[in-house]
Order: structure tokens, then sequence, then C-alpha cells
């Protein structure tokens, strides 16, 4: 659920740590492991350019932009484009790790059932008539939203939440990526960057190639708020099916006592999920409140229908 891949890769240059530390404070697959980035060959800039108020000049103040964010439209087959790049990206990328994506098979199968019943929850399910489900075999506790309506599942996060309604919330979280449009959002802060970036220690048409490759990458919103807004529509969307909530903040308690030993040398400012506890936190209190509200409503678990792959009627 949905990080910085070649900034992380960069700032892990600059901070002497492995880019691939960072996917242990968050629920995404961070690729490149290996990559090795050389700034005299790969940027036209020296390493002390990249400061924290350039990434803001690149990436955009979002809380003072969003007035402008919101007047920029992206058209469903621009938005279908962009995502399949991304997806075509990931899916190579996962190919060279031979990692096999299938939207065939009992998991497959399951999980387009559960995101069928999601979607009509979404605020612009018109826009996205189908949502694609793929299947990546591996073990990594991972899921990944693409603009347009795709998402991959990996087998090792079917593996890890103990219950269909915990897997529900997770479903949750990353469609309201694409029903948010969170992807889209770095994107048109990457189109006013070009109109504001002039001059200064990095000239934006000497930056404009490597802009363009960060952009085509597949990365997901720097964002950490739009991270609680989607484990906030998850959580919601599940007990609106049904489900007990509580299920899914669970799986971040977990994750949090699995990862806590392990810190990600990023500043504020680039970290794109909030820390494992406090999205456990928030996601339970938001549970309870509803709970509370309608003490008498039967909520569904659903431990023997993940294990036995077949979705709560």
């Amino acid at each position: 659920m949905r990080c910085v891949v070649l900034l992380c890769v960069v700032w892990g240059s600059l901070t002497g740590e492995a880019a691939a530390q960072g996917r242990q404070n968050s629920f995404k697959f961070y690729p490149f492991q290996n990559f090795q980035f050389n700034f005299d060959r790969d940027a036209p800039f020296k390493a002390n350019d990249f400061g924290e108020q350039f990434f803001r000049q690149f990436l955009g103040d979002r809380q003072g932009n969003k007035q402008q964010l919101q007047q920029i439209t992206v058209s469903v087959a621009d938005e279908r484009k962009i995502g399949e790049n991304q997806f075509q990206m990931f899916e190579r990328y996962l190919r060279s790790q031979r990692i096999k994506l299938s939207d065939k098979g009992r998991d497959a199968i399951y999980v387009r059932r559960l995101v069928a019943r999601l979607r009509p929850l979404m605020k612009n399910h018109r826009r996205y008539k189908s949502i694609q489900v793929h299947i990546a075999d591996s073990p990594h506790t991972d899921a990944r939203a693409f603009p347009g309506g795709k998402i991959v599942v990996f087998r090792g996060l079917l593996g890890f939440v103990e219950s269909e309604a915990a897997l529900v919330g997770i479903l949750g979280h990353e469609l309201s990526h694409i029903d948010r449009q969170h992807q889209l959002e770095q994107f048109k802060n990457s189109l006013l960057a070009q109109k504001t970036l002039r001059g200064g220690a990095v000239d934006f048409r000497q930056f404009a190639n490597f802009g363009q490759l960060m952009m085509k990458s597949f990365m997901t919103p720097f964002a950490a708020d739009q991270e609680r807004e989607a484990d906030a529509d998850g959580g919601l969307w599940s007990y609106r099916l049904g489900y007990d909530p509580l299920e899914m903040a669970r799986v971040f308690q977990r994750l949090h006592d699995r990862d806590k030993n392990r810190q990600v040398p990023l500043p504020s400012f680039l970290r794109s999920h909030p820390f494992h506890i406090d999205r456990f936190k928030a996601i339970r209190d938001a549970g309870n409140k509803m709970i509370a509200a309608n003490p008498d409503k039967q909520l569904v678990v659903g431990r023997d229908n993940l294990r036995q792959r077949k979705p709560f009627q």
C-alpha cells in the first residue's frame, strides 16, 4: 500500500542505507534492490542538490497545491495509459526476479469476488467499471494498486492475513488509492513542477530527462496522509459489507510486532507510510466507533472463508 521507489534509492545513496530497507516500514514491495545509483553518470547535478527543499519543489507542496491539483483533470484514457505503463514496468521487474503473475486460479477468483463486492462502494466506481486482479507468486506481504483499475496481490499477503475481514480491509485500502486517484496526484504535482521549477541549483531543463524517468517509474504517492485516507476507506468499506474492521487493524499490529526493530532512515517528508503501530491505532479507534454506534450488528470475521477461499455469503 501504495512509497518511494527511485527517490528512495537516491536518498539511500546519500545516507549510506540500502533502498531495500524502506519496505520494512510499509506494505509496499521495493523494486531495484540491487540498483546502484551514480550521480556523475545518472544525473546532471550534484548529490548535495538533493535537499528537502529540492524535493518540495519537484514533488510540490501538497497542502498548498491542493486547490490547483483539483483543477487538473486526467482523462480515463490517459489514466489507463499511466497505469498500464507502471504495471508493465512492475511486471518486468517481477519477471526478472522469477516472480510470476497470474489472473487465473483459485486465489485470483477469490480475490476478484471480494473486489467485486467492494467496487460499488468506490465514489468513482462508474469510472472504474471493472478491476483487474493479478496474483504474484511470492511470499512478500504486499499488495499494489495501479491507476486505471488494476491490483496485484502477493500470495504472502494472503498467507499473512488471518481472516477474510482483514483481507477485505486491505483490498479496500488498495481500491481507495485508485478511487481517490492518489497516484495521479503525484503525476499532477510533476506537471505543476514544470511550471514552477526554474533556475537555482538545479535547472529543470537539465533535470527533465531524469524527472521523466522518475515519473514513469512505478512509484506510489509520497504522502502519509494518503495512506491514512486509504486505511480509513478500507476499514469503513469492510464494515459496510458486514465485516469486523478490527481484523484489518490487527494486520498492522502484527506487522508492527514483526518489524518493530527495523528503522527507516527517511525524513518525515519522504516517509510514504505512517508507522505500523500508528496505523493499527487509527484503524482500531475508527473501528471501535463504528461498532459502538451499532453494537447489535453481527460482524463477519471469516477465517474459514479465507482458508477455503470461499467468500462469505
